[in-house]
């Protein structure tokens, strides 16, 4: 399984923070639609088909409008959408309302469409571009899916926004072939009140959470908010878990 985490700043993003969360996945599946819209290479979005969405906070889908209009040909071939009946609604009621953007939805016919939206339900796996994709809860401030993807050979969890999780560590735990999770810290120790509060991690409440993945499971740092990257960085290095590293933007991971 070929994945990216999609840069979401200009010059040299690799080193930058990450402001927006979108991840590639075998260049044709899109896990959340923050940053997808803005990649300077439109054929790149251009092969995207299934977009997921984890939840509906901005940095998740901001950019989920330029997408669908940089994908849209003419024709009843365009982007899937797919989330929880939430999601979705918000997105139709906040983002494509003819007011934030144009109603994508009101605009597409049968025969020329600039989206289908599918609705997933928690824990019920769908097929897409030949990858299993399982949504699982997770504990986050508003109603949140972490996704689950399974090639037949890797399987790959992506936790999306959560703090201290339950039913995603024992859902993995039944999966014999888990090679990596793309697991959120987002505050340092020094704010551990604010992670708990918004369903977030600190380097503390990560370390709990990575203790519940089997040995040899890759663990990559995401979501480090911008002004506290460096402290994140040195706090979980100060802890030296095994398996932890610091995902970075723009390289592919074949996992």
């Amino acid at each position: 399984m070929r994945v990216r985490l999609l840069p979401s700043s200009c010059g040299r993003p690799e080193a930058g923070p990450q402001f927006l969360s979108s991840y590639l996945v075998d260049d044709a599946v899109v896990i959340d639609g923050g940053s997808i819209g803005l990649q300077a290479d439109l054929e790149l979005q251009r092969r995207v088909r299934h977009v997921f969405l984890t939840h509906a906070h901005l940095d998740h889908l901001a950019s989920l409008p330029l997408l669908l209009e940089n994908a849209y040909v003419p024709g009843p071939h365009c982007v899937e959408v797919l989330a929880s009946a939430g999601v979705l609604e918000a997105v139709r009621r906040d983002l494509l309302n003819d007011r934030m953007w144009p109603d994508f939805f009101a605009l597409s016919t049968a025969g020329d469409r600039f989206l289908t939206a599918t609705t997933i339900e928690p824990l019920v796996t769908v097929e897409r571009a030949g990858l299993r994709i399982t949504p699982v809860p997770v504990s986050h401030c508003t109603e949140t899916l972490a996704m689950v993807v399974d090639d037949g050979t890797s399987c790959v969890a992506f936790a999306a926004d959560t703090g201290p999780t339950e039913l995603l560590w024992s859902h993995l735990a039944d999966r014999t072939n888990v090679r990596a999770v793309f697991l959120e810290c987002s505050f340092p120790e020094s704010l551990e009140r604010l992670a708990t509060a918004c369903g977030h991690l600190s380097p503390a409440t990560f370390a709990t959470q990575v203790a519940r993945l089997a040995r040899g499971v890759r663990t990559l740092v995401v979501h480090r908010k911008a002004a506290h990257t460096a402290t994140i960085a040195a706090e979980l290095a100060a802890r030296a878990l095994p398996g932890v590293e610091l995902a970075e933007a723009g390289p592919i991971y074949d996992l």
